[in-house]
């Protein structure tokens, strides 16, 4: 169990460090609806990570994991690949010192979301996220590769879920806590991440990228 633990963490982490997912929060809790629309966003994206997690667990990849094959590997330099082009992407996009910010457009349809729409934003953020998908299907398969009990792999997808959550749970509990105190440190937080966001972003993709370009090259070469 606690090999699992050890495996799982790192994993969370990557899914963590989200910048999107965390501004989205944010932003959020800086509108009128402060309280149900960063709830719902955080129950979407809770149930989303669980969903894969849980599937990924059953589905059987951990035999593709743990004896990978020539095919297998040729995916993997090919999401490396993707995920080296995501890095040079995000590297490209990141604002230049002393150029004016832009607000994105997506961060102004924020202060009107409706909480369904919220639920629904938390579920679409861990879809499209190539980075969080990928990394909670690894979480799943390495689930599966240990011999676990039902509770035991409940117990592992709860930490899983609960460090991958942090982020977004930190700036509800803070907004939560102190009110309209901690307005300024949600504008802090949310101008860092504007801008250096990006910059993270494309860090954490080529990181990723290394990792997946090595693990099917070595299988290959």
């Amino acid at each position: 169990m606690s090999a699992t633990i050890s495996e799982l963490i790192p994993l969370a982490l990557i899914v963590a460090v989200s910048p999107i997912p965390v501004l989205a929060v944010i932003v959020m809790l800086l509108t009128d609806r402060a309280r149900a629309n960063p709830l719902a966003y955080l129950c979407g994206w809770i149930l989303t990570l669980t969903a894969i997690a849980s599937l990924s667990a059953l589905s059987g990849l951990d035999s593709i994991r743990t004896s990978p094959s020539k095919p297998f590997a040729i995916v993997l330099v090919v999401a490396g690949l993707v995920m080296l082009g995501l890095a040079v992407h995000e590297w490209r996009q990141r604002p230049r010192r002393g150029e004016p910010h832009k607000v994105e457009a997506w961060m102004r349809v924020l202060h009107t979301i409706t909480p369904p729409r919220a639920f629904a934003l938390g579920i679409f953020l861990v879809i499209v996220n190539v980075k969080d998908l990928l990394t909670t299907v690894q979480s799943g398969t390495v689930l599966a590769g240990d011999s676990l009990s039902l509770g035991q792999a409940a117990v592992a997808i709860a930490i899983f879920v609960l460090i991958s959550s942090s982020t977004i749970i930190i700036p509800i509990a803070v907004a939560a806590s102190f009110g309209h105190r901690s307005l300024p440190t949600l504008h802090r937080w949310r101008h860092w991440l504007e801008r250096h966001g990006r910059l993270v972003a494309a860090g954490l993709f080529g990181l990723i990228a290394l990792l997946l370009l090595a693990q099917g090259l070595s299988v290959l070469v």
